[in-house]
């Protein structure tokens, strides 16, 4: 056994599998990593990307320090189905279900771990989409000595990542201690001629008093700006156009001339762009009421603002705001054609969110009862518009500021929602443990109820007013026996469910080219609702090993398709009917043994649709087929070598072959992805009798050592590529799939140090 290092960083080289394998007791599937993996990697790397070598968990990773996507499927759901949590907060965009990894997510310098609840998520949980996962973070605690760290990264693609944290240490005898730190980031896209910039703060502040009783501040604020790039990422093409382009089908023009100008051309990548600044503060509050009684606070603010941006080109004397027609419309700019206008869409999404989660636990004697609720409401406003583009390809104003004006004055929108929503939760569980606590058997219930309420204040148009009300009750049942103290085996049964996203499940999509909608709703969408089932074996030791079972039936299953397709942003939830996952997978890891610690991890998903697909006025005969962007077997290995000074890790993801259409008549092939990293540690500098240099660190990262250029997953879905015959014997004509592009290779190199 290792007895731990000492770094800068946090590493202490004690996790098995180099910080792939967490010790887990909890009576359900848990997968995760460490800070002896997280730190091992490059500065970059986003949440969802440290998890890519977990098993069950696919990753589309869209650039190659895997920072700007949060795209990903575990156990067959997508991201939209799968919570996002930090300190047990929700990070989770509460209407469209989005990951924003870059703006929400703390610097991976913070994270002490981040781990995958697979299956159902926690009772407490404040996460109403989670229907089949969990991801939860967990940032480090403050150190009690004054101090702290600095980070330099520069790598491929121009990217540079500066960063800085303090650590206030005990103060006083106040029993407060706290850290705060700031990193900027920059890099050039590497699938289009676009860049991005980001700047991130985290604070945290803790002060512990009596017996158990604690209180935290937590901050998080984050904004950044990308160009050449939607809220999909880069373009989406089809396999066709992926294979008789390359990589320049990921993007727009990459200049802008005079003739585009006078031709009304809105083909000019810096029309995509991206802006997003979040804003997040909980305060956790833990009380020790008495020897029995413990009562649990957080209170939580949550501002998130989104700007999404695409080119489109509008006709100056024959567009439409609602169904009204536009008339003449107001132009500045003289065009060639005098009827084209090239304009930028801007599309802002301003969301706020408060929150109080409470509950109050009791244990007595073998026993521990939970009871507590949450209380949220959110609104948002997205009131999108049309700006005009100039002579150099640019708008007026990039937040839309100046919008394109109808004739009557009024301000050209293909949208202007309104959403209101408010969810409240109670739950209640108990454990008991007998046999000297050797067995464990809890059982709870939670209910969720979530009132909706939203509008689109467009002229004209039918449903611009709606609302929606669900309630869902979760009944939970686990248990979990230690066989040795070294040997678990587990069982448990959860509900959970996902009630619809995105205001597109409930009004039309316009645009200032037609009088009709865009993109239509799925009239009445029910909330998905999954029964799930799990068996496991654990063994922690020298060796680790986790075995697991499960099976999982989910009623009307939605499915989130989403492409940037050109002159039109696209993102439709789609309710597929019934589905059944089925599968199996293993971990095995070595704590560290004379300095290696090496990592395996694999996958068999076995998942089909229970229904066939409403398609106009008949039905594709999909029942029977596998599901769309799920690999039937993924695996990982990983190496880890460290000994305390000289360090390297080398891991290869497998991710098999998987349909991305609903007929099962198109397919993307597996691929394997290979990183690798290496560094070394001086000792500690001694500069002063109170200031040393704490492990000065060197730490190069390889990322897709191969330069592999692979389909990361379908974002536009397809029912069928080819013509089919319906059920009721009508052609259902074929419609090509679009996809996410992998990153390709990229290498970095960072300098750590402690004081």
């Amino acid at each position: 056994m290792h007895a731990g290092t000492r770094t800068a960083n946090g590493v202490t080289n004690t996790t098995p599998g180099g910080g792939l394998m967490m010790a887990q007791t909890a009576p359900q599937t848990r997968v995760g990593v460490t800070r002896d993996f997280i730190a091992k990697q490059n500065t970059n790397a986003s949440a969802p990307g440290l998890l890519a070598l977990m098993p069950g968990f696919v990753y589309a990773r869209t650039d190659p320090y895997s920072l700007t996507s949060g795209h990903y499927m575990v156990r067959g759901l997508n991201e939209s189905e799968v919570g996002y949590l930090v300190d047990g907060q929700n990070l989770m965009d509460g209407i469209y279900y989005q990951v924003d990894p870059m703006a929400a997510t703390p610097d991976s310098e913070n994270l002490q771990s981040v781990s995958i609840r697979e299956g159902s998520s926690d009772i407490t949980s404040p996460a109403y989409n989670a229907a089949g996962a969990q991801i939860e973070m967990t940032t480090r605690d403050p150190s009690h000595k004054m101090g702290g760290m600095l980070e330099s990264s520069y790598g491929s693609w121009n990217m540079k990542k500066e960063f800085a944290r303090f650590e206030t240490g005990d103060i006083g005898h106040t029993g407060i201690r706290g850290y705060v730190s700031y990193s900027y980031n920059y890099s050039q896209m590497w699938d289009t001629p676009g860049s991005f910039n980001r700047h991130h703060m985290d604070a945290k502040f803790v002060k512990s008093w009596g017996d158990g009783n604690s209180a935290a501040l937590n901050i998080g604020y984050g904004e950044y700006t990308a160009i050449g790039i939607t809220g999909n990422g880069a373009e989406t093409p089809t396999k066709s156009e992926f294979e008789q382009q390359g990589t320049s089908s990921l993007y727009y023009s990459p200049t802008y001339t005079q003739q585009d100008f006078k031709n009304g051309s809105s083909d000019y990548y810096k029309l995509d762009d991206l802006k997003s600044t979040n804003l997040m503060i909980y305060a956790p509050i833990k009380l020790k009421l008495n020897k029995e009684l413990t009562l649990h606070i957080t209170p939580t603010y949550r501002d998130w603002s989104f700007w999404d941006t695409y080119g489109e080109s509008v006709n100056s004397t024959n567009s439409y705001y609602g169904t009204r027609p536009a008339g003449k419309l107001q132009i500045f700019y003289p065009y060639g054609n005098n009827q084209t206008v090239p304009a930028e869409v801007v599309d802002p999404q301003h969301q706020h969110t408060l929150q109080l989660m409470a509950n109050i636990d009791w244990k007595r004697g073998h026993n521990i009862l939970r009871f507590g609720g949450m209380y949220t409401y959110l609104d948002m406003h997205e009131d999108a518009n049309y700006t005009e583009v100039g002579p150099d390809g640019l708008p007026a104003n990039g937040w839309g500021r100046y919008g394109l004006k109808d004739a009557n004055g009024d301000t050209l929108s293909p949208w202007k929602i309104g959403y209101r929503q408010q969810v409240e939760t109670i739950y209640l569980d108990d454990t008991y443990s007998f046999l000297h606590d050797r067995l464990k058997v809890t059982a709870g219930f939670k209910e969720v109820m979530i009132n909706r309420h939203v509008t689109n204040d467009l002229p004209g148009i039918s449903n611009s007013l709606v609302g929606a009300n669900y309630a869902e009750p979760l009944p939970q049942v686990a248990i979990s026996y230690n066989i040795t103290p070294h040997d678990q085996i587990y069982v448990n049964g959860t509900t959970s469910f996902k009630a619809p996203d995105r205001s597109e499940a409930y009004l039309d999509m316009w645009d200032a080219n037609l009088n009709t909608p865009a993109v239509q709703h799925t009239a009445h969408m029910k909330p998905e609702y999954a029964i799930g089932e799990e068996i496991g074996y654990r063994h922690n030791g020298l060796v680790h090993i986790a075995a697991s079972l499960f099976n999982y039936n989910i009623t009307n299953h939605d499915v989130l398709s989403q492409g940037y397709v050109k002159g039109s942003l696209v993102n439709v939830p789609l309710e597929v009917g019934g589905e059944t996952i089925r599968g199996a997978q293993l971990e095995l890891a070595l704590r560290p043994w004379h300095h290696f610690s090496p990592y395996l991890s694999g996958a068999f998903v076995h998942s089909r649709m229970d229904s066939n697909i409403a398609v106009g006025d008949t039905y594709a005969p999909t029942k029977g087929k596998d599901s769309v962007n799920t690999p039937t077997f993924t695996g990982a290995v990983g190496l880890s070598y460290d000994n305390g000074s000289f360090f390297a890790n080398f891991s290869l993801n497998y991710v098999g072959r998987r349909y991305t259409t609903f007929m099962n008549d198109e397919s993307i092939p597996g691929y394997l992805m290979a990183d690798m990293g290496l560094g070394y540690r001086m000792k500690t500098v001694h500069v002063s009798n109170k200031f040393s240099l704490v492990r000065p660190q060197f730490q190069l990262n390889f990322m897709n050592v191969g330069n592999n250029v692979y389909y990361a997953e379908a974002s536009g879905l397809a029912v069928n590529a080819h013509a089919i015959r319906g059920v009721n014997g009508s052609t259902i004509q074929g419609a090509s799939p679009r996809y996410n592009i992998g990153g390709g290779f990229a290498m970095s190199g960072s300098v750590t140090v402690g004081f």
